[in-house]
C-alpha cells in the first residue's frame, strides 16, 4: 500500500513537472514571439516615419525649386506613411497654393487654422491666398492675425516682414493712409538699420506721403554716409517734391559717391544738370533783389520766346484761342514789359511777372507743347509745389519729373 502511495505521488510529481516545464515553455516562447513582433512592428514604424522623412524632404526640395506639382506628390505620399503629421500638412497646403489650386489650398489652411487659429505662418499663407482670391477684406484680417500670432524662431523679425508685406499689399489696394499707418508703426519697431530704413522709404513715397519717406531717407544717410543708393534716393526726391536746392546737393554728392565703382545714370546726371538750372531761374525769395530780379528777366525772357514761337506758329491758321490773346495782352502790360529798374522799385511786380510766366508756360505747353529744355524746367515750376518758391500756377497739375524733361534748350 505505501508502494503505491508513493508511485502515485511520484507520478503527480512527474506531472506537475510536466506541466510547469510546458507552461514556462509556453510563456517563454510568448515573450520570445512578442519580442519579435515588438521589434518588427518598431523597425517597421521606423521605416515608415523614414520613409515619411524622405518623401518629405524631396517634397520641399521640389517647392524650394519652383517644382510645386513634384511636391504635392512627395509630400502626400509622405503623409500616406506619416499621417496627420502636422509640418507634412503645412508644406503640401503650400505647395497646392504655388501650384495654381488656390481653393485647394485654401480649404486645406483653414483645415489647419481651425485647429491652431492663433499661428503666424498660416495666418500668413491665408492672406496671400485671400489676397489671390480677390478678396482684400480677409487678406487683411489675416494679415494683422500674422502680424499677431505666434512664430517659430525670430518672431519678431517675422512680425515686422508681415507687416511690411502688409503695407505693400495696402499700396497695391490703393489704400495709401493704411499703409503709411502700417509702415510708420514697423518704422518704429524696426532697430537701427540701413536696409530697414532703405525699404521704409521706398515704400513711403509709393504710398504717397513724401515727408515721411524723406524722414527715413535722412536716417538711411545717417546710418551709412556717403553711400551713392542712400543719396540718390533722397536727392530724387527731393527734386520730386520742389526741393531743388538738396536735390542739387544729394544728387551731386551721390554721383561723385559713385564715381569709379558704380556707372552713372544718365537720369541722375540729367536731374542733377536741371536742378542747378531751376536754381538759376527760379526767383527765391532768399536771394539778393537784385539776383531775384534777374531770375525774373531770364525766366521772363525764356516764357516771352516760347509765347512768341507759339503765336508764330498758329497764324497761318488765322484761329488764335482766346487764350492765347490774353497771354498777349498781359505781356503787352506792365507785367510783361517792367524793366530791371522797375522790379527792384516794386517788389510785387516781380510776383507778377513770374505769375505770367508760369501761365505762359501752362497754356503754352497745352497749344503748342510739349515743353523741353529750360520751358520744361519753368513748367516744372509752374506746377510742382516747391518748397523754396511756391508756383504761381496753383491750381494746376503737379508733374513728375523724367527724362523727356531733359531736353536741349530751344
Amino acid at each position: 500500500m505505501a508502494a503505491e502511495t508513493e508511485a502515485l505521488t511520484l507520478t503527480k510529481r512527474k506531472l506537475i513537472l510536466r506541466d510547469s516545464l510546458a507552461i514556462f515553455s509556453l510563456a517563454l516562447a510568448t515573450v520570445v514571439l512578442f519580442a519579435i513582433t515588438l521589434f518588427l512592428f518598431r523597425s517597421f514604424s521606423a521605416h515608415r516615419a523614414d520613409l515619411a522623412q524622405r518623401w518629405s524632404e524631396r517634397g520641399r526640395a521640389a517647392l524650394q525649386a519652383g517644382k510645386p506639382g513634384e511636391a504635392i506628390v512627395d509630400l502626400r505620399t509622405a503623409l500616406s506613411y506619416s499621417p496627420g503629421t502636422r509640418a507634412y500638412e503645412l508644406l503640401l497646403a503650400e505647395a497646392l497654393g504655388e501650384a495654381g489650386d488656390t481653393d485647394a489650398s485654401y480649404d486645406y489652411f483653414m483645415s489647419l487654422w481651425d485647429a491652431e487659429p492663433g499661428n503666424g505662418f498660416v495666418n500668413l499663407e491665408l492672406a496671400r491666398l485671400s489676397a489671390k482670391r480677390r478678396n482684400p477684406k480677409d487678406a487683411v484680417r489675416y494679415y494683422r492675425a500674422a502680424i499677431y500670432g505666434t512664430w517659430e524662431g525670430d518672431g519678431v523679425a517675422r512680425r515686422a516682414e508681415v507687416r511690411l508685406e502688409l503695407a505693400r499689399y495696402l499700396i497695391a489696394q490703393h489704400d495709401f493712409g493704411a499703409a503709411r499707418t502700417e509702415l510708420l508703426i514697423a518704422g518704429g519697431n524696426s532697430p537701427d538699420d540701413y536696409d530697414r530704413y532703405m525699404t521704409i522709404g521706398d515704400l513711403l513715397q509709393q504710398a504717397q506721403d513724401p515727408a515721411d519717406a524723406w524722414v527715413y531717407y535722412q536716417k538711411a544717410i545717417a546710418a551709412k554716409p556717403g553711400d551713392p543708393a542712400a543719396l540718390e534716393a533722397a536727392g530724387r526726391l527731393a527734386y520730386q517734391i520742389g526741393d531743388y536746392e538738396d536735390a542739387h546737393r544729394l544728387l551731386a554728392r551721390a554721383l561723385a559717391a559713385g564715381q569709379g565703382t558704380l556707372p552713372q545714370k544718365a537720369d541722375d546726371v540729367a536731374m542733377t544738370d536741371a536742378s542747378a538750372r531751376i536754381l538759376e531761374l527760379m526767383p527765391s525769395s532768399s536771394l539778393p533783389a537784385r539776383e531775384r530780379v534777374a531770375h525774373v528777366l531770364a525766366a521772363r525772357a525764356i516764357a516771352k520766346k516760347w509765347f512768341a514761337d507759339c503765336s508764330a506758329q498758329l497764324a497761318p491758321a488765322n484761329q488764335t484761342p482766346s487764350a492765347l490773346q490774353g497771354l498777349a495782352a498781359r505781356w503787352g502790360g506792365a507785367d510783361g514789359t517792367s524793366n530791371a529798374a522797375a522790379l527792384l522799385e516794386e517788389p510785387a511786380r516781380q510776383d507778377g511777372a513770374m505769375q505770367l510766366v508760369y501761365e505762359t508756360e501752362v497754356q503754352i505747353e497745352a497749344l503748342c507743347g510739349p515743353a523741353s529744355g529750360d520751358d520744361a524746367l519753368l513748367l516744372r515750376l509752374a506746377t510742382t509745389p516747391s518748397r523754396s518758391a511756391p508756383p504761381a500756377a496753383a491750381n494746376s497739375p503737379a508733374t513728375v519729373g523724367t527724362t523727356s524733361e531733359f531736353g536741349e534748350g530751344k
